[in-house]
């Protein structure tokens, strides 16, 4: 993690929105790393498409830890945000919320498509960035000034030369080492005027271009650099669920096995099969060029900026 003392200091300390950029198929578990390290995995929200609501286990899980889920409708969304915004205000604990502004993750599809966007408005195109949609990042800065004391710019980037890190590469045991840079932004920094918010999160998505260009010729980003120690806890919580879930399991096949009951085995391998086949499923949705169809739909540009 790079930043400066006082910057990542304030980590974990106080209620903030995070502002990701979003290139990698494995950005939302690298920020739960983060999360989790400085003690905010519990308290940790984004905003989220709705359609992933709908997958098993892991959307069900976002939906009743009351993730926020946008159907990409400004008027429907912003009903949502403004509600959800007013309930976390009563929070007890200090939260983080997660905003991806670029609206979905990078390819160079999407980026020629956004590029061709910024220069019919006239504004600085961006080198490793799609343009913000800055409607979201309005309502927040809006809607939280008075609990929430700082946006925090994130940018992630993997070692320069090294494989593109996938969810399928982490199950598989493949190491991923992110490198990731943090800068605070006190909220009263932000204008609550539409047009200045809106140029306001353009210029920080310049200067988020910048960092990451800064990256791809430095191996590093700029200030101090420092590596966050992983906590007890996680491995504790494995051991946990290893032995209440994984061992009766391995207790129940090995029964199986030992009845000699060929429909037994053989309802076992079918469920076996089907779960894999579930799993191999769940990761095609996070897979980039499975991703969201941007700039396809006509008036796209005009309706969600």
């Amino acid at each position: 993690m790079y930043g400066t003392d006082a910057d990542i200091g304030r980590i974990g300390k106080e209620n903030a929105v995070l502002l990701m950029n979003h290139k990698y198929e494995t950005d939302m578990i690298s920020g739960w790393t983060v999360c989790e390290r400085f003690g905010c995995l519990g308290t940790s929200r984004a905003l989220i498409k709705e359609s992933v609501k709908y997958l098993p286990v892991v959307g069900w899980t976002m939906f009743f830890i009351e993730f926020l889920f946008l159907k990409r409708d400004y008027e429907e969304d912003k009903r949502t945000i403004v509600k959800q915004l007013k309930e976390l205000q009563n929070y007890p604990d200090n939260f983080w919320l997660l905003l991806f502004c670029e609206g979905t993750r990078f390819t160079a599809e999407k980026h020629e498509k956004s590029m061709e966007v910024a220069r019919k408005k006239g504004v600085p195109e961006l080198k490793h960035h799609l343009l913000p949609r800055t409607r979201g990042f309005l309502l927040c800065a809006q809607g939280i000034r008075e609990y929430i004391p700082a946006f925090y710019d994130v940018e992630i980037h993997f070692p320069n030369g090294s494989a593109e890190p996938t969810l399928m590469g982490l199950l598989k045991g493949e190491a991923q080492h992110a490198h990731i840079y943090v800068r605070r932004i006190p909220t009263e920094e932000v204008p609550e005027d539409e047009d200045a918010c809106a140029e306001y999160c353009h210029e920080l998505y310049r200067i988020k271009d910048r960092n990451f260009e800064y990256f791809e010729q430095n191996g590093r980003f700029p200030d101090k650099v420092r590596e966050i120690p992983r906590r007890p806890y996680t491995l504790i919580i494995i051991i946990f669920w290893s032995v209440l879930l994984v061992v009766p399991l391995i207790k129940y096949l090995v029964g199986v096995v030992m009845s000699g009951s060929t429909l037994m085995i053989a309802g076992v391998i079918m469920g076996g099969v089907l779960v894999s086949l579930l799993l191999q499923k769940m990761m095609e949705v996070t897979q980039i060029s499975k991703g969201s169809s941007y700039g396809h739909t006509k008036g796209n540009d005009k309706k969600k900026e």
